[in-house]
């Protein structure tokens, strides 16, 4: 079997900003390990210039050098990067095609059969698009958000990361008939083989881009309530700031509360400082308004760390509450609060969360297992 995936993978894999991307690199760890099947990664629109690199015996990334079309990214979709694509797909020999992104790159693929193709949705634009401060960037996801509405449905096959994603295309295409099957993101392994901590540090972490959308103020909002009643709460914040009156707002906040101490705003980091910095954290915790299925929780599990995050989207698929973390209403900070103080006051076993967010992360985020559900998915579509 061949197998074509298409997505915007960065040239430097060891330092991703994009869930997306780090969920490709995760696939293609457990992809390794079905050396019978070869993979073909194909990167648009993060390389100046065309290049292909074998990344393991049976997979290698192909990257499409990054252009600024006359026409627009519309045009570029439309004209130029489909007629590169299908040249691809006819030279490698796809059997599966597998688009990942409902974003404008499903224009590439018209005029294909759609048979073999696969498409999985990440993020869902009609929600994102609610984060979005700039005219710009609103019109980017509007647009986003048009593809997603009326093209994305139109197809046959899909993977779902969620049963919220699943939920959304059930939506969108009504009485329609696809075949679809429920396969979560998975996480780089190396986070496996963190050490589990058997007591509660009072280390938190947070992992992610700062935008007014991930909601970190209210994270902070209660390390500044509860600072009287626990001594030694700190934070690590890995990530970076896309608004600047946001990054404004977020450190005068920590300035007026005297927080400086207590939290540190690292940037973003490599894959290898981020596991050296989870090798000191207790817990994670993300305050989000929207999510799909965050990397970042499944990432924080397999090392065995407890989180504590919001109600929205996927993340009740991911943690079980009061067993593997706490899940808490959004934007409800004092609820937030209360279970930080349930860890650090010793009202709940720390290492019962610990060991109970390693095991289901194993069995659900394992690059192995993930990949291997993937796979027996490509293969009912082409029995059918």
């Amino acid at each position: 079997m061949k197998v074509l995936i298409i997505s915007s993978l960065p040239q430097n894999l060891d330092f991703v900003k994009s869930g997306v991307d780090a969920v490709i690199i995760n696939l293609m760890k457990g992809f390794e390990l079905f050396p019978e099947i070869s993979f073909l990664i194909l990167s648009l629109g993060k390389s100046d210039h065309e290049s292909t690199v074998k990344y393991a015996h049976n997979i290698k990334i192909q990257y499409l050098r990054k252009k600024r079309p006359v026409g627009g990214i519309l045009f570029y979709y439309l004209f130029d990067a489909r007629k590169a694509i299908q040249k691809i797909i006819l030279e490698f020999k796809a059997d599966i095609v597998h688009v990942q992104g409902a974003s404008p790159i499903l224009f590439c693929l018209r005029g294909l059969c759609k048979r073999n193709l696969v498409i999985t949705q990440h993020g869902i634009m009609a929600e994102e698009i609610n984060y979005q401060n700039t005219k710009f960037d609103k019109l980017k996801f509007g647009f986003k958000k048009l593809v997603e509405r009326y093209y994305f449905p139109k197809f046959r096959n899909y993977t779902f990361i969620s049963n919220y994603n699943r939920r959304f295309l059930e939506e969108l295409k009504g009485n329609d008939q696809y075949k679809g099957k429920l396969i979560y993101n998975p996480v780089n392994p190396v986070f496996f083989d963190l050490k589990i901590h058997r007591t509660f540090g009072k280390r938190i972490v947070y992992v992610g881009v700062i935008n007014p959308r991930k909601n970190l103020l209210c994270l902070l909002k209660e390390m500044q309530r509860i600072k009287g009643q626990i001594n030694g709460l700190k934070l690590d914040v890995i990530g970076g700031f896309k608004d600047e009156a946001y990054k404004n707002k977020i450190l005068q906040f920590i300035t007026d509360n005297n927080l400086q101490d207590d939290i540190r705003i690292l940037g973003w980091k490599s894959q290898s400082e981020v596991l050296e910095l989870y090798g000191e954290a207790d817990l994670f915790v993300l305050p989000s308004l929207q999510e799909s299925l965050p990397v970042s929780i499944a990432e924080a599990m397999a090392a065995g760390r407890p989180v504590i995050a919001t109600d929205v989207g996927g993340v009740t698929e991911m943690i079980t509450h009061e067993e593997s973390g706490f899940v808490f209403r959004t934007n409800n900070s004092i609820e937030l609060g209360n279970y930080l103080l349930r860890f650090c006051k010793g009202d709940v076993s720390y290492s019962d969360f610990a060991t109970n967010a390693r095991e289901e992360a194993l069995k659900k985020f394992h690059p192995r297992n993930v990949a291997a559900q993937t796979i027996e998915f490509y293969k009912e579509i082409l029995k059918n």
